[in-house]
């Protein structure tokens, strides 16, 4: 009972505080200048002169299910649903998120059998949604933008917009966020079912409610659910979940890292992997992701933890620089750790997507590349640059953990806007399979479906906003034949939001 105690104040007490403490949850009642409202007419104006904005305009109502309009064959092996998450409603009542992280999260389903494919979008009800919907206008101010008059926030969750990833479990859609729970979706319907308690029938049921609970859980082959979350404080949840969503362990670590953000992590067979890149908080301005700087001459930190005792057994440093999303991790023979991930030089890429939403598309950034590391089990580094641009990193899905031959990401080659490419990179020759879809389309994140489990085919699915036309369409490659472009495409009639990140459920 004590040490059950004890774990229980642990994670409950450092966490809360820091969450709460944090200036992005302090009501805003003394703002001077309605810097939300400023920001609608800023993006306004620019949307009339810049129609590559299309994809962060957003919208105020749900997508009825329609069938899709086919260009192509759609393979007849290929049946499921995928699933993608992102912002979807940017602004309410004349004001409008100051980025792009800030708007409340919308699912998408694109249902393929039968020689159809059909598509419907519904925003996730969180309480915050619930709340403002009913008022008919923002409430809460958010992580950036600050509201005159906000409401207070008594946690994380009552900002929840459930609004960067969506994976399928037991049955069920969870809806993910970093700063807070899982919620919780029905994944015929879509229908918010609430938020998820991962400590349920645990002696954890209380302690672990309203904890980050990353939007980057790692799957293994058989289900099994590895997931963390990080707080200001630089405290670190671990968790370890079965296939069916139970809490199996739980424990808590002190990084000591209060860069304010820590987006995505690794497993491998035996390990945890968390990049801490190469940032620091002014806490001198307002703001949680304007807060967030790069310090070039800070190197990033590798922690590695027993996946057994969830402790660290080992750390490294790297060159400094910022991470969003990593492919996979996986260990040799030697017990070398070998790791890939997005890297860029610098962290504007945050900032631009505020610039974004006030409508401004020119401002440079610095893009991200492939870079391999390895941890070698005597403490050293080695590491590998492979040419291009770089995000969204993917692998076939059962290969988490494990050595993977075949990398895909999105990549760049005409647009400075967002991503026009997608490409598979061979690690072992360094080799790329790439297809531009052009400067006229905005690329999404494709992901892997490999029904069979032998990495040796499949497909690779994705969507991509056609400026022009104003519409979006599901994009489908065969995995190992990616520069020969999709074999099918589906047209929606319209644009959606663009988003972020998605999985795909088998029939």
């Amino acid at each position: 009972m004590e040490r059950r105690q004890l774990l229980k104040g642990m994670l409950a007490a450092p966490l809360a505080h820091a969450a709460i403490s944090n200036p992005c949850l302090a009501s805003n009642l003394f703002a001077t200048e309605d810097i939300m409202t400023i920001n609608q007419k800023r993006f306004t104006a620019a949307l009339e002169k810049r129609p590559e904005l299309i994809g962060v305009v957003g919208v105020d109502s749900n997508y009825r299910p329609q069938k899709l309009l086919l260009e192509g064959k759609l393979p007849a092996d290929l049946t499921g649903a995928f699933y993608r998450n992102g912002p979807g409603l940017h602004q309410r009542a004349g004001q409008r998120y100051t980025h792009l992280f800030e708007g409340d999260g919308m699912v998408h389903q694109f249902q393929i059998g039968n020689g159809a494919v059909h598509h419907q979008g519904k925003f996730i009800r969180t309480d915050k949604f619930e709340q403002e919907e009913k008022a008919g206008k923002f409430l809460y101010s958010g992580p950036d933008s600050k509201l005159q008059n906000s409401q207070s926030i008594a946690n994380p969750d009552s900002i929840n917009t459930a609004n960067t990833n969506v994976i399928p479990v037991n049955g069920e859609l969870w809806a993910l966020w970093e700063a807070g729970s899982a919620t919780a979706l029905n994944s015929q319907s879509l229908e918010t079912l609430g938020r998820v308690n991962i400590g349920k029938n645990t002696q954890h049921e209380q302690s672990l409610k309203g904890l980050p609970f990353s939007a980057h859980p790692r799957l293994e082959k058989d289900g099994s659910i590895w997931n963390f979350g990080y707080a200001l404080s630089g405290h670190i949840v671990l968790y370890h979940l079965s296939p069916t969503g139970t809490l199996k362990n739980v424990a808590l670590i002190n990084s000591g890292f209060k860069g304010g953000m820590v987006h995505d992590f690794l497993i491998t067979k035996n390990h945890i992997v968390l990049v801490l890149p190469s940032l620091k908080r002014d806490l001198s301005t307002e703001g949680l992701f304007s807060s967030i700087q790069f310090h070039q001459q800070q190197p990033m930190e590798v922690l590695v933890i027993s996946k057994n005792t969830l402790k660290i057994t080992k750390r490294y440093e790297l060159e400094p620089g910022f991470v969003f999303h990593f492919g996979n991790a996986w260990e040799d023979q030697q017990g070398n750790i070998h790791l890939d991930m997005s890297l860029y030089p610098d962290s504007t890429v945050l900032h631009h997507m505020a610039s974004m939403m006030r409508g401004e598309v020119n401002i440079p950034v610095s893009p991200a590349q492939t870079v391999i590391f390895s941890l070698m089990s005597n403490g050293k580094t080695k590491s590998h640059k492979i040419d291009g641009i770089s995000e969204f990193p993917r692998i076939y899905d059962h290969l988490t953990g494990n050595r993977n031959r075949d990398l895909f990401t999105l990549s760049s080659v005409e647009s400075d806007v967002w991503s026009d490419s997608v490409r598979r990179i061979n690690l072992d020759t360094d080799s790329q399979d790439l297809y531009t879809y052009g400067k006229d389309f905005l690329v999404e994140e494709h992901v892997l479906v490999d029904q069979n489990h032998n990495a040796k085919g499949g497909y690779l699915i994705g969507t991509a906003l056609h400026i022009p036309s104003k519409r979006t369409c599901l994009n489908i490659f065969r995995a190992q034949h990616v520069a020969d472009g999709p074999i099918c495409r589906a047209w929606l009639n319209h644009a959606i939001p663009l988003g972020f990140h998605g999985n795909f459920l088998p029939s």
